[in-house]
């Protein structure tokens, strides 16, 4: 582990910061055609309009965190939409807007969302540190009892997609259907003793949203079914990284192309090859509002259909699922994401893969090698996460405070 990450982070420390900011805005279904407004601590105000899937994103060009970000109009399942959502950015990159991150701002505020994004200065911006954005995720997560949901999932930064079957969605599916009107919720939310109104019930309306969601392809649980001729079979593999899908999914791919990737709900083009990936394998990356779909081909073969954004690596489809018992040899391929740009990818024989969590990352917590990136960057190597589940061993880390780290470990 210590050779292979020590491969992977050379010439990194020039990579620059992240330069967008975006994610999805959505209520449980997606927020159409809504107005993105963007307020920095320091620099101009930016201005978007969320796209089909509720996507959005804004170019930052010399504005300084914090930054509050605001949506309002467009339209819910084509009717228009009356409410503004808000959100808290401490980090460029992700950063969604929806009733549970517009909860976490009123709470976090101590006021009407709506009253205090009128009235941000660049002072006020600055004021908000990282641990004030926690206590207001934990008063939220706590008062509606989330915790157990949203399984260490940020609200505000794990990218997801607004459809059935996605964890995020589902929880904002739920969170409508649990027995409150938003506006009670909002105005309970802008006190610290906050506390969910008698009668309301979460967990009851996430059991039966989650249960209704099981088939769907939006990223939740369950299989795509038999697939038809022409289609293939492929089996998602992502332990609890998050994202779009969930670990064990299947889903029948009707299109897997270095122009082209078709699969339920989704019709994606106009891939950007990345060249960092060398023969005999080819590498075509996808995007889908926040997250990157990158096609790896062998010899024009399918290889795996990784997923991420521009932050971290989530997980891979496969032809088949993953597994094994993790003993014996086998092998392995090391791949680097920096600042969401993929480097260069390493391939071993003979490398046995670890029984479990408790192994892959206690061997890298003794690492000195790992460590030692962020010294020839210039910088330091902070590691944020660690996980491995069906072979796929994920390090996540920040080189020179902000850059996105990622160094995923895939063994055959």
């Amino acid at each position: 582990m210590a050779m292979l990450s020590a491969c992977g982070g050379g010439g990194s420390g020039g990579t620059p910061a992240a330069t967008t900011l975006g994610g999805t805005a959505a209520v449980g279904a997606p927020i159409v055609g809504g107005t993105v407004d963007v307020t920095c601590a320091g620099g101009s105000t930016l201005s978007t309009t969320s796209g089909g899937t509720g996507a959005w994103q804004v170019t930052i060009s010399g504005q300084t965190l914090p930054c509050a970000i605001r949506i309002s109009g467009g339209t819910v399942n084509a009717v228009a939409n009356a409410t503004s959502y808000h959100a808290v950015a401490m980090a460029f990159g992700v950063a969604n807007i929806t009733p549970l991150t517009d909860l976490i701002t009123a709470n976090l505020a101590g006021a009407a969302p709506g009253t205090w994004f009128s009235g941000l200065s660049g002072s006020t911006l600055r004021a908000i540190t990282q641990n004030q954005i926690d206590t207001a995720l934990a008063n939220v997560r706590t008062a509606l009892g989330l915790t157990t949901a949203l399984n260490g999932a940020d609200p505000i930064t794990t990218a997801f997609t607004a459809a059935n079957g996605n964890l995020l969605d589902d929880i904002l599916e739920a969170l409508a259907a649990a027995g409150a009107a938003y506006g009670d919720l909002l105005s309970r939310a802008q006190t610290g003793s906050f506390s969910a109104p008698v009668g309301f019930d979460f967990q009851a309306a996430f059991t039966t949203v989650r249960a209704a969601n099981a088939g769907s392809g939006g990223g939740g649980g369950g299989n795509g079914g038999s697939c038809t001729a022409g289609q293939t079979s492929l089996t998602y593999a992502g332990g609890s990284n998050g994202g779009p899908h969930t670990d064990g999914q299947v889903l029948c791919f009707t299109t897997i192309s270095s122009t082209a990737l078709v699969f339920p709900g989704k019709s994606l083009s106009n891939p950007v090859q990345n060249t960092a990936v060398t023969a005999p394998f080819s590498a075509y990356q996808f995007a889908d509002g926040a997250f990157i779909y990158e096609v790896i081909l062998n010899n024009g073969a399918l290889h795996e259909i990784n997923v991420s954004d521009a932050s971290r690596f989530y997980g891979q489809w496969t032809a088949t699922p993953g597994g094994g018992s993790g003993g014996g040899s086998g092998g392995l391929e090391v791949s680097v994401l920096v600042n969401g740009v993929a480097g260069a990818t390493f391939n071993l024989s003979n490398i046995p893969a670890p029984p479990d969590q408790a192994s892959f990352c206690s061997a890298l917590a003794s690492d000195s090698t790992f460590a030692s990136i962020g010294t020839s960057g210039g910088g330091t190597l902070v590691v944020t996460g660690c996980s491995f589940a069906n072979n796929i061993g994920t390090v996540n880390a920040t080189l020179l405070g902000t850059i996105p780290y990622v160094v995923t470990y895939r063994y055959q």
